[in-house]
C-alpha cells in the first residue's frame, strides 16, 4: 500500500513538472513573461552583476532545498530532486521540438494560461510534497512557521522580485508579469489546500442550508398558528410545537 502511494506521488509529481515546463516554455519563455521567485533572482542577478546562471541556480537551490529538508525530511527531499530533474529534461524535450503554442497578439490571455499553467503545474508538485526548486521550498517553510498561507507567500516574494527587476525590465513588461505570478499564486494555494477548500465549500453551503430551513420553519409556524392548527411554545424549534 506504501508502494502505491509513493508510486501515485511521484506520478503526480511528474505530471506537475511536465504541465511546468509546458507552460515556462511556451507562454512565459515565447511572450517574455518573467517570473518571481528564484528564476526571477537569477535573472536579476545575471542582469546586474553577470553572475553565471547554472552556478547560482545551484548555490541557492541547494541551500533551499536543505533547509527545507530540516523541516520536512527525506521523503521530501527525494521527491524535489525527481520533480527539479523531472522539468529539466521536460524543458528541453520542449525546447527540441519548438513552440507547440503559436505567439498570441493578445497579451492579457497569455498572462492568464501563464499563470494558471504554472500554478497548476507548481501546485501539483507542492501538494505532493515536493518542490519544483528552492523558491517553492521556501514558499513550503515559510507557510509552515508562520500563519501566511503558501499562496501569499509566492506572492510576496514574486512581487518583490519583480519589483527589483524594474532595473532592467520595463514598466509594461513587470505589469503584465505580476498578474501572471498573482494567478499562479492563487492557483497554487487552491490546489495545495484543495481539501480545506472544499470543506470550506461544504460547510458555507451547509449554513445556507440551515439558515433557509430556519426561515422556512419560521414561515411554516406562522402559517399553522393563523390555521389555529398549533399554539406557540417558548422556542423556534418546530419540533417543539404542540399540536391541539
Amino acid at each position: 500500500m506504501e508502494k502505491r502511494t509513493h508510486a501515485k506521488h511521484i506520478i503526480l509529481i511528474l505530471l506537475g513538472s511536465l504541465i511546468l515546463s509546458f507552460g515556462i516554455y511556451n507562454l512565459n519563455y515565447q511572450n517574455n513573461i518573467t517570473e518571481g521567485g528564484v528564476l526571477g533572482l537569477l535573472l536579476l542577478l545575471k542582469n546586474l552583476f553577470n553572475i553565471e546562471l547554472s552556478v547560482a541556480n545551484l548555490i541557492i537551490d541547494t541551500a533551499l532545498l536543505i533547509m527545507a529538508y530540516k523541516f520536512f525530511g527525506k521523503q521530501f527531499l527525494i521527491y524535489s530532486i525527481i520533480a527539479t530533474f523531472s522539468f529539466s529534461t521536460f524543458y528541453e524535450v520542449f525546447e527540441s521540438i519548438g513552440p507547440l503554442i503559436p505567439v498570441l497578439n493578445s497579451k492579457f490571455i497569455v498572462t492568464i494560461l501563464s499563470g494558471l499553467f504554472v500554478g497548476v503545474g507548481v501546485g501539483i508538485i507542492v501538494r505532493n510534497g515536493a518542490a519544483a526548486g528552492g523558491d517553492d521550498a521556501l514558499a513550503m517553510v515559510i507557510s509552515k512557521i508562520t500563519s501566511l498561507n503558501i499562496g501569499n507567500v509566492y506572492m510576496i516574494g514574486d512581487v518583490a522580485v519583480l519589483m527589483l527587476s524594474l532595473t532592467y525590465l520595463s514598466v509594461y513588461d513587470i505589469f503584465w508579469s505580476l498578474i501572471a505570478v498573482n494567478i499562479s499564486g492563487r492557483t497554487i494555494d487552491f490546489i495545495y489546500n484543495f481539501n480545506k477548500e472544499i470543506n470550506s465549500i461544504y460547510s458555507f453551503s451547509i449554513i445556507k442550508l440551515l439558515t433557509a430551513s430556519s426561515t422556512t420553519s419560521s414561515r411554516i409556524e406562522k402559517y399553522l398558528f393563523s390555521l389555529k392548527l398549533i399554539k406557540p411554545v417558548n422556542t423556534i424549534d418546530l419540533c417543539s410545537f404542540k399540536y391541539k
